[in-house]
């Protein structure tokens, strides 16, 4: 039983708590950027992927990656 509590005392760390937050903005900054490339690219079925709530699973960190490191050549293939 103390190791249990140990865990959720350590996840409720404010360290845990701030990496946390972070990783829910730069999601939602991730879908964001997801729905502006669509935009930027004329792509009205990535616009509505982006759009549908259980696809940001995968559109915030793809649209995240795309803002931090570039834009996969295969996303632009898809979509392009």
């Amino acid at each position: 039983m103390h190791d249990t509590s140990k865990f959720i005392g350590a996840a409720f760390h404010p360290a845990s708590a701030f990496v946390l937050v972070g990783a829910i903005i730069a999601l939602n900054i991730g879908c964001l950027y997801w729905l502006w490339l669509a935009i930027q690219l004329g792509s009205f079925g990535m616009f509505v992927i982006g759009m549908l709530p259980p696809a940001w699973v995968i559109t915030g960190p793809l649209g995240a990656w795309s803002l931090l490191f570039g834009v996969p050549s295969w996303l632009i293939g898809t979509f392009g």
